[in-house]
């Protein structure tokens, strides 16, 4: 039986392990098994469709490829292709961009409704890159290009406790590191609409936005996309983890974390100018991250 933890606004079905989890599976439960249930504002506009229209619906789960949501409205098909903003906000500081997506399943659901699946364009890319074996390292030239535009060595974090702040802030800035902490996700929003940290830390449970949130905003982001996020968790929930490397996160840590792994990590994923001889200048995939704990 299977058994849901729900976390935020993130609920995460953990599957049985075993053979029985990993025998007769269909591909429709594969990708189940790699998505995060999220609700959130997602606009979409058809630019292919006998009627161009726009409007914003909410999702029902996501993943890096893409989302699922509802929608009342007829007028989608499989292969159309739609411009999607997500996650979707009219707030001032709202980083909404939008990118080009193919719908790959309609189906009818209650209420009238339609369930839209779609994937983004830029997962095709990232599925080739995911071909290449785990232990291939991002190009920091290729792929990371846009986060080499900012800071090189500057760390954005969201943390609202004062205490875990001066202790990120002391161990990140004695390596070189400049660090900006902001005690909320609307702060580091504003921060974000002008500058390309490094690196970016913040809390899955904090308290105007969830960590899961500000990752999906930042992965959904054209020119953030690429810019490594560290999430922290109070609860160390398997779904946490689960729903943080699903939706882009390079590594999740618990809380209190200790200080030496924080920069060990940070070190992997943006090496500070004088450490980049013995890190080397391209950014690890999650797998080599997790690997070397």
């Amino acid at each position: 039986m299977n058994t849901t933890t729900t976390v935020g606004s993130v609920e995460e079905k953990v599957k049985p392990s075993g053979a029985a989890a990993q025998s007769g599976q269909s591909p429709i439960e594969r990708r189940r098994r790699r998505r995060a249930k999220i609700s959130a504002q997602v606009h979409v506009r058809v630019i292919n469709g006998a009627e161009n229209f726009d409007e914003v619906c909410m999702s029902v789960d996501v993943s890096r490829d893409g989302l699922l949501f509802h929608s009342k409205r007829p007028g989608y098909w499989k292969g159309q292709q739609v411009e999607v903003i997500f996650p979707y906000s009219t707030e001032a500081a709202a980083l909404n961009t939008a990118q080009l997506a193919d719908i790959v399943r309609v189906s009818d659901v209650p209420a009238g409704k339609h369930a839209i699946a779609v994937q983004f364009q830029t997962a095709k890319h990232e599925a080739k890159m995911d071909h290449k074996g785990p232990g291939h390292a991002f190009d920091a030239g290729a792929v990371g290009g846009t986060a080499a535009q900012g800071p090189q060595s500057m760390v954005l974090a969201v943390e609202s406790d004062t205490r875990t702040a001066e202790i990120m802030r002391n161990v990140l800035q004695q390596d070189g590191y400049t660090v900006v902490i902001v005690p909320t996700a609307q702060e580091a929003l504003e921060i974000l609409r002008t500058t390309i940290p490094a690196a970016f830390i913040a809390e899955v449970e904090a308290g105007d936005m969830s960590g899961h949130d500000l990752c999906l905003i930042i992965k959904r982001n054209d020119r953030l996309q690429t810019v490594p996020v560290i999430l922290l968790t109070r609860g160390a929930h398997p779904a946490d983890y689960s729903a943080s490397h699903q939706l882009g996160a390079v590594v999740c840590m618990a809380k209190p974390f200790q200080p030496e792994r924080l920069l060990h990590v940070v070190r992997l994923v943006a090496p500070p100018p004088s450490m980049k001889s013995a890190y080397g200048a391209s950014r690890m995939s999650n797998g080599n991250i997790e690997r070397s704990f």
